[in-house]
């Protein structure tokens, strides 16, 4: 699932305000992800059994940092800050009875049902400093993995399929903010749990992704590599403590009217933060985690939380 991404909204808009005040048509979107990062760092590998599971991300992510390709604030701009809020569903279906290559297959949906960005900065233009702030509240956009498949091993589980990330939201490239990224990507997706005893789990989930260019700015941004990671240790049979976070990089440029863009504009995080997870049962969990971002460039750099609730029905 994909939770919106708070850096790509500051990166992106934050530049389009600077380049529109500078009297350019067109404005960058910035480095950033369709897929939420952070998102899949406990049990990712592990297919649930047959049947429906139901998750739920309530996740947040707050700034006061946009940063630029050598990791220091962006030029003319200052008092930054941006605040999202978002609720996210993920439907995951593991058909009953069925297998491919020895592995389980699962089909997955997943959409943002709410989510609430407000930013605000001052930029500074030739004829001084503008304060600019806007507000968006409306449902983002939808995850589908039409097959996944998911292999289980004694201590090592595995899933791989394609995942498609579609641009359905609302998106105004007027607007400061915007609920949706107003592109399409792909990519292929690898997830991964390894148990080498019976308290440790280490959890990396993975996906390279192709954007499409977003029509209504001719604007493409480059591919990307995305990882989530965690590292857990049971405490109690039910309780879990650990570390999670997420590597994030963009390995091509982005793309203007068909043009690199001058920089390249990739941007880049690393993230790490602690984690707990309660799971009485097999049937549900609930996992929360905070990640603070480091080594930025080329986005917004700040703290990313989320309160996730597993359910199979």
């Amino acid at each position: 699932m994909r939770p919106i991404d708070g850096g790509r909204a500051a990166v992106a808009m934050s530049a389009l305000s600077w380049i529109l005040w500078c009297g350019d048509a067109l404005a960058t979107e910035g480095g950033g992800s369709s897929k939420a990062l952070g998102v899949d760092t406990v049990m990712a590998g592990v297919m649930p059994p047959p049947g429906l599971r139901l998750t739920t991300f309530l996740s947040g992510y707050e700034t006061d940092k946009t940063l630029d390709a050598d990791g220091n604030p962006k030029p003319g701009i200052s008092d930054f800050h941006l605040r999202v809020e978002a609720a996210t569903l993920r439907l995951q279906y593991v058909w009953p009875g069925v297998e491919l290559w020895g592995a389980n297959v699962e089909t997955r949906f997943g959409g943002t049902a709410y989510v609430h960005s407000k930013l605000s900065f001052d930029v500074q233009t030739p004829g001084g400093r503008v304060h600019r702030q806007d507000t968006a509240e409306a449902p983002g956009d939808i995850l589908l993995g039409p097959v996944l498949l998911g292999w289980h091993g004694e201590s090592v589980h595995q899933i791989a399929g394609i995942e498609f990330f579609l641009g359905t939201g609302a998106f105004d490239p007027t607007a400061l903010v915007n609920p949706s990224r107003g592109y399409d990507a792909v990519g292929p997706a690898y997830f991964l749990t390894w148990f080498p005893n019976d308290r440790i789990e280490v959890s990396i989930s993975s996906v390279y992704l192709y954007n499409w260019t977003n029509t209504r700015t001719h604007y493409q941004s480059g591919q990307e590599i995305n990882v989530d990671y965690g590292v857990g240790y049971h405490v109690a049979p039910a309780l879990q403590f650990g570390a999670s976070g997420y590597l994030y990089k963009q390995v091509t440029d982005d793309r203007l009217n068909g043009q690199p863009v001058p920089g390249g504009n990739r941007g880049q995080a690393l993230a790490i933060g602690p984690f707990v997870r309660w799971h009485p049962s097999d049937r549900w969990g609930v996992t929360f985690k905070w990640q603070a971002e480091t080594s930025v460039r080329n986005r917004a750099e700040g703290n990313r939380f989320f309160l996730q609730i597993a359910l199979q029905l």
